[in-house]
């Protein structure tokens, strides 16, 4: 069984939905996971966006509700996670993740992104900072440096959001198992449900 996801790195319910998927695997058929970035805000910048800011937007309760539940949602599964001091683009990781898929280590480099965001308030949208996490996870810098500066994935990423559209997707993160959709962070019970029907009817 396959299961598509698009996800983004600055998306908490990203982060928390693949986590559920990973935990609820001894309980379900076996699949594979397929990754694929889809930008949720590419108009933010690099250097980040300050949480105040937003919080001025939205108002400062408001937010701190919202971050309260993606805490909770967190909590159920045994996964830390912090509310980032920037919201940044996520350009560069989307790109970098590309890179690391080619080299077999994708999951150590996501979970890695999403630990540097949620967990150690890094600003991913900088090049450095992704190089970094690159290095820590045994992938070369200094060939992914040459890649992001050539933009050698920048093609792929778009065809993803292509791809994303085609199929009706607007948000993230989104799931993809055969005919059905899961969108957004869901309780672990409707990830082992939908799982196990589809897997019994034969449609992934």
């Amino acid at each position: 069984m396959k299961i598509t996801v698009f996800s983004d790195y600055i998306c908490p319910f990203c982060y928390i939905g693949l986590e559920t998927l990973r935990t609820i695997q001894p309980e379900v058929p076996p699949f594979t996971l397929e990754w694929k970035g889809f930008q949720i805000h590419p108009e933010y910048p690099a250097t980040g966006i300050p949480i105040a800011q937003r919080m001025a937007q939205y108002g400062q309760e408001r937010y701190e509700a919202i971050w309260r539940k993606i805490q909770a949602l967190a909590a159920d599964i045994g996964l830390e996670i912090r509310q980032p001091p920037l919201l940044t683009n996520s350009l560069l990781a989307l790109e970098a993740t590309e890179y690391a898929k080619a080299c077999g280590q994708e999951e150590e480099f996501s979970r890695a992104v999403y630990r540097a965001y949620f967990q150690e308030g890094k600003n991913i949208g900088e090049i450095e900072v992704v190089l970094d996490i690159a290095t820590a996870v045994g992938l070369d810098g200094q060939t992914l440096r040459e890649h992001l500066h050539a933009g050698t994935y920048s093609t792929q990423i778009r065809t993803f959001q292509h791809e994303a559209q085609a199929l009706g997707v607007s948000g993230v993160p989104t799931f993809v198992v055969g005919p059905a959709q899961i969108v957004g962070a869901q309780a672990r019970e409707v990830f082992i449900s939908l799982l196990r029907r589809v897997a019994e009817r034969g449609l992934a």
